[in-house]
């Protein structure tokens, strides 16, 4: 079992270096799965986030400026969006070498689905990337950051490098 945790600002790349690696990893032929999560953004404001299936590309909502659900700050979280969420890593689980969760965060731990789908991810012996929310504390991120082989916090000083540093941690495994 190999577990990388990221963590670092917000905006400052850590979906960024793990779509990066995602995409690398492919290309090598390495069967790569889960969720990533990107902003969703209308007339250069941010509206939301969502959901992308590492696999097929499809998309949810995870939470937005209007709707219903739980609410964190200004957003709605979408519950069927977390459920969408939890349902691809649960198929990654199954079928991939390499499972990226992006990320374990406030709106996601709104989801008792996400949660349990997060937490097969500390069950299984793959190679994992998951991204936490700098500030959060949970028993659920504890749990990640205590079993993981490496963690890294994204800044300006290392974020050129993270890409090398996360696929050196993952191939030389």
């Amino acid at each position: 079992m190999t577990i990388l945790v990221i963590t670092g600002a917000p905006g400052i790349g850590k979906t960024t270096a793990v779509i990066h690696v995602a995409i690398t990893l492919k290309d090598k032929g390495i069967n790569v799965g889960g969720i990533v999560s990107r902003e969703l953004r209308f007339n250069n404001m941010r509206v939301g986030f969502e959901f992308i299936d590492l696999i097929t590309n499809d998309t949810n909502v995870l939470a937005s400026i209007t709707g219903n659900g739980p609410k964190i700050g200004k957003y709605f979280v979408s519950l069927e969006g977390c459920r969408f969420a939890a349902e691809r890593l649960n198929r990654a689980i199954k079928s991939c070498d390499v499972i990226v969760c992006d990320e374990i965060g406030p709106m996601e731990l709104k989801s008792i689905e996400f949660i349990n789908s997060a937490k097969n991810l500390l069950e299984i012996d793959k190679k994992i990337i998951v991204v936490v929310h700098q500030m959060l504390r949970h028993p659920l991120v504890e749990q990640f950051k205590n079993k993981s082989s490496f963690l890294i916090n994204i800044d300006l000083e290392n974020r050129e490098k993270v890409n090398e540093i996360l696929l050196h941690g993952l191939v030389a495994e």
